[in-house]
C-alpha cells in the first residue's frame, strides 16, 4: 500500500493535535510540529474537519483540536478518509470487487486479501494516543532555566 503525501500530512496533523493533548493550535503552529506545509493543511484541515476527527474556534483561543479523545482514533480511520480502499489491488477490495482471472483467483488473490487484512488490523489497532506516546518519548526533553538568587 502506497500512502499519498496528503494522507501523511494528514496523520501527522492529528499526530501533531494528540502530542499537544489534543490542542488548540492554530494552523501555522500545527505546520510546525507537523513538519507539513501549511498550504496542504489548508486542503486537509476542512476534510479532517467534515469526518467529526478535528473541530476549529475562531479567535485568540481559538485553533484546531481534537474532536474526541486519542485514544479513540485510529490510524486507520485517518488514512481510510484519504486513502479510500486499503486493498493493494482492485480484485482484493471487501466491496465490489473488480473480477479476478482465473489464474489469480485461486494463487494471488488469497494472499492480495491477506496483505489487505493484515494493513487494516495494523492500522486498526493504532491509536493516535499510542503514537502521541511514543513521540513524546523521543522528543529531547527541555532543560529547565536555572535560577539563581544574588543576596
Amino acid at each position: 500500500m502506497w500512502i499519498s503525501r496528503r494522507t501523511d500530512y494528514a496523520t501527522r496533523a492529528v499526530l501533531a493535535l494528540a502530542v499537544a493533548d489534543g490542542g488548540p493550535l492554530k494552523l501555522d503552529q500545527l505546520a510546525e510540529l507537523a513538519d507539513a506545509p501549511r498550504s496542504v493543511l489548508e486542503q486537509v484541515m476542512p476534510i479532517l474537519r467534515t469526518a467529526g476527527i478535528v473541530r476549529s474556534t475562531r479567535g485568540p483561543g481559538g485553533g484546531y483540536r481534537l474532536n474526541r479523545p486519542a485514544e479513540e482514533l485510529t490510524l486507520e480511520r485517518v488514512v481510510r478518509l484519504f486513502q479510500g480502499q486499503l486493498a493493494p489491488i482492485g480484485y482484493a477490495t471487501r466491496r465490489n470487487p473488480d473480477p479476478a482471472p482465473p489464474l489469480v483467483a485461486s494463487s494471488l488473490l488469497p494472499v492480495w486479501q491477506d496483505v489487505r487484512d493484515a494493513t487494516i488490523e495494523i492500522l486498526e489497532r493504532t491509536t493516535f494516543a499510542t503514537l502521541a506516546e511514543h513521540a513524546r518519548a523521543k522528543q529531547p526533553r527541555r532543560k529547565k532555566a536555572r535560577t539563581t538568587t544574588r543576596g
